[in-house]
């Protein structure tokens, strides 16, 4: 128990910062077997949870992803020729690898429709690579891709036949079921010592599956300058994490791979197709030279006619080409102009040798190909969609302007080429008339031959270029499981085990604490009422109703007699004390008045203890049981209550015989409550009473009234006025809050003299028999092995 306070008066003071250690030590701390015991448990169920949770374990794997910045691989022939190749975008690959197209692509090539699980007692454990037999289903379509279901499975080696939900299934045999058309096959290698042993098998359409897939799947770029994605997957079997792991990038690979041959098949259809036209007008001419030659026997021409079918022979090339670059520049102008975005594929640019318009038209060829790739894994109101229709948008006016530019060189270049096969015309007037006939058909072979190799040449060139078409991409690591499981952390898991231990204690503590009703520390007080609290009494268990005498060392009973020691600190003294004022106090001030808000506080309890108390001190006190609604004091005595304080108000007894002495104590006298009466205020106020107190106070050391509640009736209020100090009784866990207020009206307005707080019955906080008090308390109380024990059963849930 704190030291008893000065009669000083305690000013209000504003709310100070909460001391945190202060608070721990003063709220929890004496709760620590309750947090050891959910920390036990907590911990004890985090072990039993890694025990039977099921791991989880991380695949990694590192893929390289090729860009024109870090220069051209050397088999990238399609690159090299133009025919395809830019500069690759870290995020939209990204994208791509995160995809629904790539993972649904994954589910159908590793045949992931069937999870097989082996039955446990507590958890199922997934076998992949160990399941005994393999489900293979012929019509993935036939699965509806929001199937799932799990379903029980007994394999039954001896009769070649699987038990699925009650149903056999016989191995090797074509199934029909609600899943499409499936064979069970047993794996080979298999041991067979599984008959008879429960699996479960979980079937699942494509939709959940690749969701499954997509959300376990982490794609990130290893640096931010860089171009390597590290791709990782979480799985509960790392073997099947490492198959989808590998499969994915397989499938990226190969989709970037048909993208390129995609562009050059759009090459080889163009260089065919002249290669049919062209192939068909040579055979006409060869035939006409032939013809000629032997209609007219020539067999060969001049030098002069020879230098005019060669020169003539150039310029008809260079015209060819100039007339085969402006079909081209037709066709990617018809592309450009009379499309929806997003739509078909960049014609060929056979024969175009202008760089500019060649980079424009890569760079179109790539935003086609992305565009391609999003609208498969995105809405159409992606922001990246968008911001390819935008690229794709800002290209056509400058591809367009190119094309008239390239197409006005073009023509001419040809214009100019025409006139001088003119001028050779007219130098072919001076040869003979047969030389000059077959010099044109010469011309028209020569002319058509050159395309035809031309075109061969393309032609071979792009199919070298087809064949030899690698992807965009390197793996650097395949796919790898980490030794150890990612999933659960043992670690963490104990650390939020104890955490949450610790947690759910507090809260529960603190929950308790704001949910009470009643006063239950020190702090409420001071915190509502600057009025003084004099003494602390803790709670006896012993159920006593006197608990000091000759010879008592209990800790209530040091307790009472610090309250008694207190007394002069108020001014209540026979022998004068200084008071809070410095000032003497006359030998006078020798009565106490204790009351309560309601009853049950124990203000008889303290009364009478008190009484005791003062008479050990061989001082004559006199105990008023003024309570006369519930008198207590004659019952916890055993005395008569009859004839007492009623009967003398109302004149029918004189002070002797209403006087009482308490046996075994010759200086305690005890006024009894005499007859209930019904008017208790009206024989209060009736003249009686100022005469009984002036004749107690000349015959006593001490007079102590016990009056009845003053939160309940008005009795406290009017013996107030004969009375030196006040007592005003608060208990633990007893008085409601709500009178605190009440409680500092009385102090405040003076209606109770001297008016100074006992807070009674204070119970050790916390679960151990030497917990810490609500109040200021020392930290112990004398107990025995028994009550401490009994003390320990009873705070686990002391509320």
């Amino acid at each position: 128990m704190q030291q008893i306070n000065s009669n000083r008066r305690r000013p209000q003071q504003p709310e100070e910062q909460v001391d945190l250690l202060a608070l721990i030590k003063q709220r929890y701390l004496p709760y620590w077997p309750l947090f050891l015991l959910a920390v036990i448990i907590a911990v004890t169920g985090a072990f039993v949870y890694l025990r039977y949770a099921t791991p989880v374990y991380y695949v990694s794997a590192t893929l390289l992803v090729k860009d024109e910045k870090t220069g051209m691989d050397e088999g990238d022939i399609l690159q090299s020729l133009n025919l395809t190749g830019s500069k690759k975008v870290i995020e939209n690959e990204i994208e791509i690898l995160k995809s629904r197209t790539l993972a649904r692509s994954v589910v159908r090539n590793l045949d992931l429709f069937a999870e097989v699980s082996v039955k446990g007692q507590i958890r199922d454990i997934v076998v992949y690579k160990g399941s005994p037999v393999r489900f293979n289903f012929l019509e993935p379509d036939s699965i509806k891709p929001d199937a799932f279901k799990v379903m029980p499975m007994i394999y039954d080696s001896a009769h070649n036949c699987v038990l699925l939900n009650n149903k056999v299934y016989p191995l090797y045999d074509t199934v029909s079921t609600e899943w499409g058309k499936v064979v069970v096959t047993p794996k080979p290698g298999h041991p067979v010592d599984v008959t008879g042993k429960e699996y479960t098998v979980r079937i699942a359409g494509e939709k959940i599956l690749s969701g499954m897939i997509q959300s376990s799947l982490q794609v990130t770029p290893t640096t931010k300058a860089g171009t390597i994605i590290t791709l990782g997957y979480s799985d509960v079997d790392p073997r099947r994490g490492e198959d989808i792991l590998n499969e994915l990038i397989r499938v990226y690979n190969t989709a970037s791979i048909e993208d390129k041959n995609r562009t050059a098949a759009n090459t080889m259809s163009f260089v065919d197709e002249r290669l049919r036209v062209v192939t068909q007008e040579l055979n006409q001419v060869e035939n006409q030279v032939a013809s000629f030659k032997k209609r007219e026997g020539i067999v060969d021409i001049s030098a002069q006619s020879q230098l005019f079918l060669e020169s003539v022979t150039e310029n008809d090339r260079k015209i060819s080409e100039a007339g085969m670059q402006l079909s081209v520049l037709d066709s990617i102008e018809s592309y450009v102009t009379g499309r929806q975005p997003g739509e078909a594929m960049v014609p060929a640019t056979l024969g175009l040798s202008d760089p500019v318009l060649l980079e424009l038209i890569s760079k179109l060829s790539e935003i086609e190909l992305q565009l391609q790739r999003m609208k498969k894994t995105t809405g159409e109101n992606s922001p990246l969609l968008e911001s390819l229709y935008r690229q794709e948008a800002q290209l056509k006016p400058s591809i367009l302007q190119n094309i008239r530019n390239l197409r006005a060189n073009l023509q001419a270049s040809r214009t100019k080429l025409m006139a001088e096969n003119e001028r050779y015309a007219g130098i072919l007037s001076g040869v003979p008339a047969k030389e000059k006939a077959f010099l044109e058909v010469s011309r028209q072979q020569e002319i058509k031959n050159n395309i035809y190799t031309f075109l061969l040449q393309k032609r071979e060139e792009t199919a070298v270029a087809s064949a030899a078409a690698v992807s965009d991409s390197r793996i650097v690591d395949a796919a790898e499981a980490y030794g150890a499981p990612v999933s659960p952390k043992k670690m963490m898991v104990l650390g939020i085990a104890v955490l949450g231990g610790l947690a759910v204690v507090a809260l529960f503590i603190t929950l308790r604490d704001l949910m009470k009703r009643e006063i239950t520390s020190r702090e409420e007080i001071e915190k509502a009422t600057p009025a003084p609290i004099l003494a602390e009494i803790v709670q006896d268990n012993n159920k006593e109703s006197v608990v000091i005498g000759d010879g008592r060392r209990s800790f209530v009973a040091e307790q009472f007699r610090t309250l008694r020691t207190a007394l002069s600190y108020i001014g209540v003294s026979v022998n004068g004390a200084v008071n809070g004022n410095g000032a003497l106090n006359g030998g006078h001030h020798k009565t106490l008045l204790t009351t309560s808000s309601i009853s049950g506080e124990g203000k008889s309890f303290i009364s009478l203890n008190l009484a005791v108390s003062l008479s050990l001190v061989k001082k004559k006190v006199a105990l008023l049981e003024f309570d006369l609604r519930k008198p207590q004091i004659s019952r916890m005595l055993q005395i008569s209550r009859e004839p007492g304080i009623s009967n003398y108000l109302v004149g029918q007894s004189e002070l002797a015989n209403i006087l009482q002495p308490v046996p075994g104590n010759e200086y305690l006298f005890v006024l009894p409550a005499g007859v209930i009466p019904p008017n208790p205020t009206e024989l209060i106020l009736n003249g009686q009473l100022e005469q009984l107190i002036a004749q107690l106070k000349a015959r006593f050391d001490y007079v102590i009234i016990d009056t009845a509640p003053v939160g309940l009736v008005t009795d406290a209020r009017l013996l107030a006025p004969y009375a030196d100090a006040t007592l005003y009784v608060i208990r633990h866990q007893v008085t409601p809050k709500l009178y605190l207020k009440q409680i500092n009206e009385l102090y405040q307005n003076k209606e109770l003299g001297n008016m100074n707080i006992v807070f009674n019955g204070l119970q050790p906080r916390g679960v151990a028999g030497y917990g810490n008090g609500y109040g200021y308390g020392y930290g112990y109380i004398e107990q025995g092995k028994g009550a401490r024990r009994k003390q320990f059963l009873k705070g686990i849930f002391n509320i």
